[in-house]
């Protein structure tokens, strides 16, 4: 992936440092990772306001139709014009700041508030008030918008004076080359952007969240340290790296072998393992060669809704013959998202108390005293904490509203509702739900009038329940009902139990008596 902070024409490029920094262990006294070999980044040049924020993929939003996104808890009416420039404006009317997105966009390309009808440009500008003549003092506020790779991005700081030609979206080199192909998705999470942030990177959790061996690769030990850099190609924008040799270190032996025997045969013993975070937004995890080649790699893009809220968009992006089904991605990404949304859930109510408790008297949060860190592979979690620490009390309205930072965990049937935070957002799944509920419906059918069929013929209900057909058409249906299902709360507290029989599978109970 390329730089987040591509300076444009009046910014060229330029290295201001690079500091491979040369990480100790973290240890129990969380006394961890500070040294670097060219000195600490200096984290309070981000600025949250000079850079773009993807908002949605474009194929989820509707083609000349408004919708309604949500930056740093401010909302923004939004239009994806097909070929045409996208268009977005702040979502209130300046006549009686009723919500832009609950209009329309009218024959001329203009957004008309459903209050009064009062028009607008992609400018912003008033083209007509229905009562009176159009006036510039009456404009909307326009803000930045453009589509890169698929993504709709926005660029909020226009309107405090920052230039949003200066820095260009990042780019994802391999998602321009038609010999990768990719699959996206979208899901609206209840977690707070920083906590997904270090979610995403922190590899030790897989084993145990969602018992997922392969993961392992990513994990560091004594014997293959993880390294952490950090680069920043232009002043304020950053690159926060780990590596590590992509080769099993914690799984079980049984587990180990058939991993080793996997990154033999693929080359991984020759392979690093890599995740890049680029603030604010964009993370890429793969395994790398020596030249920085990859065959796959999950990308994501963490956008800071509100406090407490993060939209997740996410692309497996890799040298495939196919693109991977959209609906079997979300089913399979879905079902990963549960095993450890609740859990981050239920960390983020004392996380953001003592954040609030820090704003309180002044001073920021200081993750490395809140957390005790301990496992080698938390060095780039050290790293992500410094800058976390400088940059997430300088969020815009992050404290605007106080007691949003003290909201209780809700329970699992609302952090983990997949309706509400993906079906809802993605017509392509609720296409696929749309079309599995009429099959369903006409298997079942089908099913039901071939059993009545033969029981008046036959004369017995058990003779006619035995007919093949009547009985494929009931799984059928059946199968349709499950998929159904997929889409909507699933992950109640038994299927989390079955998942956590799981975990002696990966990290035998015997290793913890060491």
């Amino acid at each position: 992936m390329h730089s987040l902070c591509s300076r444009g024409p009046s910014h060229q490029r330029r290295d201001v440092a690079l500091m491979a920094a040369t990480l100790t262990d973290p240890t129990t006294e969380h006394a961890a990772a500070t040294e670097t070999t060219t000195g600490a980044p200096d984290y309070s040049r981000f600025d949250w306001m000079d850079h773009w924020y993807p908002v949605a993929w474009t194929r989820d939003l509707p083609v000349d139709a408004v919708t309604k996104v949500t930056l740093f808890d401010v909302d923004y009416c939004v239009v994806n014009r097909g070929e045409r420039e996208p268009l977005a404006l702040e979502d209130k009317c300046p006549h009686r700041l009723a919500a832009l997105s609950e209009g329309r966009l009218t024959a001329q390309g203009y957004v008309q508030c459903a209050y009064h009808g009062w028009s607008f440009d992609a400018t912003g500008d008033c083209k007509s008030t229905i009562r009176s003549a159009a006036s510039t003092a009456l404009c909307a506020t326009a803000v930045p918008c453009r589509v890169e790779q698929g993504l709709l991005w926005l660029f909020p700081g226009a309107a405090a004076g920052r230039d949003p030609e200066s820095v260009a979206p990042p780019r994802v080199p391999e998602m321009d080359d038609p010999a990768f192909k990719y699959t996206t998705t979208v899901r609206d999470l209840p977690i707070d952007y920083a906590l997904l942030v270090e979610n995403i990177l922190d590899p030790d959790h897989f084993l145990f969240a969602h018992q997922a061996a392969p993961f392992d690769i990513y994990s560091a030990s004594k014997e293959s340290p993880q390294t952490v850099t950090v680069e920043e190609p232009s002043p304020g924008c950053y690159e926060i790296s780990s590596a590590v040799a992509a080769v099993p270190k914690l799984a079980t032996n049984d587990q180990k072998t058939a991993m080793a025997r996997y990154a033999g045969i693929a080359g991984g013993d020759k392979l690093t393992g890599k995740s890049t975070f680029r603030p604010p937004c964009a993370i890429a995890t793969g395994r790398r060669d020596a030249a920085g080649a990859t065959k796959f790699q999950q990308v994501f893009w963490v956008s800071p809704t509100g406090v407490g809220r993060t939209r997740f968009l996410a692309a497996g992006v890799g040298r495939l013959p196919f693109a991977v089904p959209r609906w079997l991605q979300h089913v399979g990404l879905n079902n990963f998202l549960d095993q450890d949304t609740h859990l981050l859930a239920t960390q983020q109510p004392y996380v953001l108390q003592a954040e609030y408790d820090a704003a309180k008297a002044g001073a920021p949060l200081v993750r490395r005293q809140l957390y005790k860190y301990s496992s080698p592979t938390e060095r780039i979690l050290v790293e992500v904490g410094k800058f976390m620490d400088a940059a997430v009390p300088k969020t815009p309205n992050r404290y605007a509203e106080p007691l949003r930072l003290l909201a209780p965990c809700p329970p699992r049937e609302t952090t983990l509702d997949r309706y509400a935070q993906h079906t809802k957002v993605c017509p392509d799944s609720r296409g696929a739900v749309r079309n599995a509920k009429a099959l369903r419906l006409v298997a079942w059918a089908a099913a039901a009038t071939i059993a009545a069929g033969r029981a008046a013929r036959l004369g017995s209900v058990a003779r006619a329940a035995a007919s093949p057909a009547a009985f494929g058409l009931a799984v059928l249906g059946y199968a349709a009902h499950a998929f159904v299902g997929e889409f909507s709360f699933k992950y109640v507290s038994s299927k989390r139990d079955r998942d956590l029989r799981k975990i002696p599978k990966v990290f035998a109970d015997e290793r913890l008596d060491g």
